[in-house]
């Protein structure tokens, strides 16, 4: 009965630390959030070449963040890709450069990516962003290939959870 126990413990931690499986996302609570941006901080780190606090901000090229909070109308606010069911990114693409996942997860790859912005147009959410220093767009891709989603883990205050919804 033990062994049964702490494998069912072992299933729901890895269900809810690990974004790869199929129902596993990100969740905003807004009332939950100060915008000290240490979530957009660790996304840039995560996503740059050297993966160090200090490199990422001094590298060339530039690491960026693939998500941004701000505030609206006096309440927190994040701007990141809503993973469309009919993503109209996706359908603006005439290179092939955007996927849909079987996970949900809609993502830029930035080696198939002209710069030719239509992505960035169509995008009602604003969520796709410019690098017009290496001519390609980018989204959050929710740490593809990572064990953890960098914002979840860096919010301390419980404003980004995971969740399977």
């Amino acid at each position: 009965m033990q062994l049964a126990v702490q494998s069912y413990k072992i299933m729901v931690i890895n269900y809810f630390t690990n974004p790869g499986s199929l129902a596993m996302k990100k969740k905003f609570i807004k009332d939950k959030c100060i915008t000290c941006k240490q979530c957009m901080m660790e996304c840039s780190v995560r996503h740059s070449a050297s993966g160090n606090l200090y490199d990422a901000f001094t590298e060339t090229p530039k690491s960026h963040y693939r998500l941004q909070v701000s505030i609206r109308k006096d309440r927190p606010h994040m701007t990141v890709c809503q993973n469309c069911a009919k993503p109209k990114c996706m359908a603006s693409c005439e290179y092939g450069a955007i996927t849909k996942y079987e996970d949900g997860n809609v993502v830029i790859d930035t080696k198939k990516c002209v710069g030719c912005w239509a992505c960035v147009e169509a995008c009602p959410f604003g969520a796709i962003t410019k690098n017009a220093e290496l001519n390609f767009a980018f989204n959050c891709d929710d740490c593809r290939g990572f064990d953890t989603m960098a914002c979840v883990e860096a919010c301390k205050t419980g404003a980004l959870v995971y969740t399977d919804k």
